[in-house]
């Protein structure tokens, strides 16, 4: 059952009971303050009656007592204007009747409960399908006096009420629930926009949003919609990125395999199956050997950057200078076969972190500028220490790169010059494994080109706040 015709069958009962609660206290007080009125009137009748009769009582001499109460009462309507018709006088016994203008025999039981000290009582009775109130005092002469009063009217006015009530009830119940079907369907417009966006999102239109502007908790709760709508779908996004990035990683590795295979699987093939000269015999072999280095690199990039995930390292307190010196000597031999120069200002500061690691990272920075670079071009690093940190900067003189392909640099196999990339040994893997390095010792770096105009890289290496890390951990 939908959510509308919940609150409405569980609101309508609520609200028609309320209503005949109130509507049947309402009815219930008039009647009973009608009924109190005709009561008392009564009462004030039969006591007027019972006062007259007694002042008038020794003043009449008769020598019949019948005829002097006959005579009492009709003295007693005569001067007071009364109505005839609601009065009957017993004698002592309460037994036989003295006097009476009314032909209504009311059945009570009043004269049992009368005492020496409550000489007046009322009863309500119900006889031949007619209410009566009945009033009987005993007067001091030894009378009993009964006013009689029909309230047949005031039971019949409050059962018309209480017709005419239930009739306005129902129609009150019935405008009430049209209305609250109509508010309960514009109220639950949001809903449904709502239902429709999340089956939308849910058919894989991960752009679509719920146009809700309302503040309550359907409000709210597109507004969270929309949020986590927001979430998943930039996760899609980075999910589709990635598997791009995979692909692009897999294609890339096949061909980096397939171009020295084939040439391998060619020269060796052509050693085995062709009469060569000792020196196209040689030449075979050494582009077999160049190639089969060139895989052997390739594949150890490749184990060492998938080997830095999950790995526990230990870092220590490492002077700059010292490592930056062991860098320098590692690459000497490149940059001297290339004739570059590599000019060092390093101050004294320390960085924490894995030394073999670090000394990798800068190896591949230099190694990258020196593939990038003329021969005869310069190659500039500096250190110096920062407030709590210590930066890092390597520029060179090389080709440099477009905007757009800085940010995929860091990408493994991505090459911005494959010709030039892979007639220096690249294979795109160097800044992959260096952006990895530098997030696991936590290092904010950015690179900065321009066509013709070198490359720069900016390294900040911050004070950790604890000493050991598990390799793969989000700084």
């Amino acid at each position: 059952m939908r959510l509308a015709w919940k609150i409405f069958f569980l609101t309508i009962p609520v609200f028609l009971l309320s209503l005949t609660l109130l509507g049947t206290w309402i009815l219930q007080e008039s009647f009973q303050s009608n009924l109190k009125r005709e009561r008392e009137r009564c009462f004030m009748e039969n006591q007027m009656f019972q006062v007259s009769y007694e002042l008038t009582w020794h003043a009449v001499a008769q020598q019949n007592q019948e005829e002097s109460v006959r005579a009492i009462a009709e003295g007693i309507h005569k001067n007071s204007g009364a109505e005839a018709g609601n009065t009957r006088i017993y004698g002592e016994d309460g037994v036989e009747v003295l006097y009476q203008d009314t032909q209504e025999q009311v059945q009570n039981e009043i004269r049992e409960n009368l005492t020496e000290n409550v000489n007046v009582g009322a009863q309500i009775a119900f006889q031949d399908g007619r209410y009566y109130i009945v009033v009987l005092s005993r007067s001091s002469t030894g009378v009993y006096i009964e006013t009689v009063r029909d309230l047949t009217p005031v039971f019949e006015e409050r059962d018309r009420r209480q017709s005419v009530y239930q009739t306005g009830a129902f129609l009150i119940t019935f405008v009430m629930g049209g209305l609250m079907l109509g508010i309960l369907y514009l109220v639950m417009g949001n809903t449904r926009k709502l239902s429709r966006t999340v089956r939308s999102f849910a058919m894989g239109q991960y752009d679509v949003r719920a146009n809700i502007r309302s503040r309550d908790e359907i409000g709210r709760l597109a507004s969270d919609f929309n949020w986590m709508a927001g979430v998943m779908n930039a996760q899609m996004e980075q999910l589709k990125a990635e598997v791009s990035r995979q692909e692009a990683f897999t294609s890339a590795f096949a061909h980096e395999l397939k171009t020295p295979l084939t040439s391998i699987i060619g020269y060796a093939d052509t050693i085995r199956s062709t009469e060569l000269s000792r020196e196209e015999n040689d030449m075979s072999a050494d582009y077999i050997y160049r190639q089969g280095k060139r895989l052997l690199s390739l594949s150890y990039k490749l184990l060492e950057l998938s080997s830095m995930d999950g790995k526990e390292t230990d870092f220590r307190r490492i002077l700059f200078s010292e490592l930056i010196q062991e860098v320098a000597e590692i690459v000497a031999p490149v940059l001297e076969k290339k004739n570059l120069s590599l000019l060092l200002d390093i101050k004294p500061g320390f960085v924490y972190g894995d030394r073999e690691l670090l000394g990798s990272a800068f190896i591949n920075f230099l190694d990258n500028a020196a593939k990038a670079s003329r021969p005869g071009k310069r190659i500039w690093m500096t250190g110096y220490p920062e407030e709590g940190s210590y930066l890092v900067s390597i520029q060179d003189e090389g080709m440099g790169v477009k905007k757009e392909e800085l940010s995929r640099l860091t990408e493994a196999f991505y090459m911005a010059d494959k010709s030039r990339s892979r007639k220096e040994g690249g294979a795109g893997l160097g800044l992959a494994l260096c952006k990895k390095i530098l997030e696991l010792h936590g290092a904010a770096w950015q690179m900065e080109s321009e066509p013709g105009e070198g490359m720069r890289i900016t390294i900040l290496f911050r004070m950790p706040k604890r000493k050991k890390r598990s390799r793969g951990e989000r700084p």
